[in-house]
């Protein structure tokens, strides 16, 4: 979980187990539990993660984009794939570093994540079917397109990658 799920977790179990009944830390001013959605499209500077690659989109180009003197509708498009667990936890430093080299290099970029092993369907959905398309994309998951070490479907991930057709590193 997040550091401040786990945060809230402690200090519940704190008032449950250390102090029983007396509830040292008030309930209420322990944070309620905050989910990321299973995939998602994420910035490092987005206010929250995105559902949605339209709308993640119209606050690149109006808000992001500006302030780094980019023109959306001229620079490259990079997507990248992430995993879920790294932006949970806040150890996503080497994600925002190649995002910010990217964007410092000119380019626009839309980074997608999911919390499974199977990239294909929000490739389809942020990257296929998106509002924009990307130029070309990059695999950080460390991991196949679909599936983990031990186990991976060959086909499923070429068919994803035709139906993307788009240069595509990992």
């Amino acid at each position: 979980g997040s550091p401040e799920n786990l945060e809230s977790l402690l200090l519940m179990m704190a008032n449950t187990y250390i102090y029983e009944d007396q509830q040292a830390i008030k309930v209420e001013e322990i944070a309620e539990p905050v989910l990321l959605p299973d995939v998602g499209v994420w910035h490092p500077l987005a206010p929250k993660v995105f559902e949605d690659s339209a709308e993640y989109n119209a606050w690149y180009d109006t808000e992001h984009a500006p302030s780094l003197g980019l023109n959306p509708k001229t620079a490259p498009t990079v997507g990248v794939i992430l995993q879920k667990s790294h932006i949970n936890t806040r150890d996503e430093c080497h994600y925002t570093s190649l995002i910010q080299e990217l964007e410092a290099r000119g380019s626009r970029v839309i980074c997608i994540y999911s919390g499974g092993l199977d990239f294909s369907q929000p490739v389809d959905e942020f990257f296929r079917q998106g509002a924009v398309v990307p130029d070309s994309v990059i695999n950080l998951t460390g991991f196949a397109l679909v599936g983990g070490p031990a186990s991976q479907d060959h086909d499923k991930a070429v068919e994803t990658l035709q139906r993307l057709n788009r240069p595509y590193i990992c």
